[in-house]
């Protein structure tokens, strides 16, 4: 079996950012309860591992992130790099609250470019997925904003409106050219802003550059669109086999043989040692005598 490690795959530097922000409040504030607004990235070993630094994740999938917030009462909240909403931000505020924002860099620069659209008055078409926090971020917070999940969802309007496009920054850079090109065939004056992150864009065109592969093993949290998008991406670029595990744990060796070419990757907030786990298996995996699946260690999850 040929094991054939994609790169760049795992932590971006947005999701990086944002552990180290949570990891350095919880050090520098001891006895003080420090919580994240939802999952302060999409990876279930992450919250856990965050745990252990004694920071609380407050998530709930059916409760926005303001009904969160307002479960809340003191101490430290931390936002996750997804971004956050002005309604949430000014809650906290007004509950006093201190905020540690760990908005991704990428995610600011997007919702700095809807402001500006805004202000020009400018109607913004975001091209996104619906309930995702990123999403729930800008929409709640700009009127004059159409989310576009499909192309259906491109609005009639009347007139000649001054149309701005732009993106979710970890969506499949596929999915949204065919969603543009339709805007545009019916509003050819609209202004175009593709903001997938390098990360995404980059790790997306890692999997399109796979020749010798056959299988691909992409790791991630079930949660995470941009993992997801990288297995989608797999499917639609020919790979045979696609797999899609949050780690070493849930890997069906039943899958394996011995002529296998399977390449691995990882989502952009998968830790690299959950990724590199899975690697040093599948080149040590003996058909004649394999051992069994390891354990994931959360104590040093996040020692990187």
């Amino acid at each position: 079996m040929e094991v054939i490690p994609i790169a760049p795959r795992g932590f971006c530097k947005g999701v990086y950012q944002a552990i180290r922000l949570a990891k350095q409040t919880a050090v520098e504030n001891p006895g003080v309860k420090v919580t994240v607004l939802g999952q302060i990235v999409h990876n279930r070993y992450i919250v856990e591992a965050l745990n252990k630094y004694g920071i609380q994740t407050l998530d709930d999938p059916k409760s926005s992130r303001l009904e969160l917030l307002r479960q809340i009462d003191d101490g430290i909240v931390i936002f996750t790099a997804h971004g956050i909403s002005k309604v949430v931000r000014e809650e906290a505020a007004r509950r006093h609250l201190t905020i540690i924002d760990a908005t991704c860099e990428d995610v600011l620069s997007t919702q700095a470019l809807i402001e500006s659209a805004r202000m020009a008055n400018q109607t913004v078409f975001y091209i996104g997925k619906a309930g995702h926090p990123e999403s729930n971020a800008i929409m709640e917070s700009y009127q004059q904003v159409y989310l576009i999940e499909k192309i259906d969802d491109i609005p009639n309007l009347a007139g000649l409106p001054e149309i701005f496009v732009t993106n979710q920054t970890t969506i499949s850079k596929n999915d949204i050219e065919h969603i543009i090109e339709a805007i545009i065939k019916q509003y050819p004056q609209a202004l175009i802003a593709r903001e997938i992150c390098a990360a995404t864009r980059l790790r997306q065109e890692a999997i399109e550059k796979i020749k010798s592969a056959d299988s691909l093993i992409v790791i991630g949290d079930p949660q995470s669109n941009n993992t997801r998008m990288l297995a989608k991406i797999a499917v639609e670029h020919g790979i045979k086999h696609v797999v899609q595990i949050e780690s070493i744990e849930q890997l069906d060796t039943s899958i394996l043989s011995k002529d296998m070419k399977v390449a691995v990757t990882a989502g952009a907030s998968t830790p690299h040692k959950l990724t590199q786990q899975v690697i040093d298996y599948l080149r040590m995996y003996d058909f004649n005598y394999p051992v069994a699946l390891p354990k994931v260690n959360i104590d040093t999850l996040l020692d990187e």
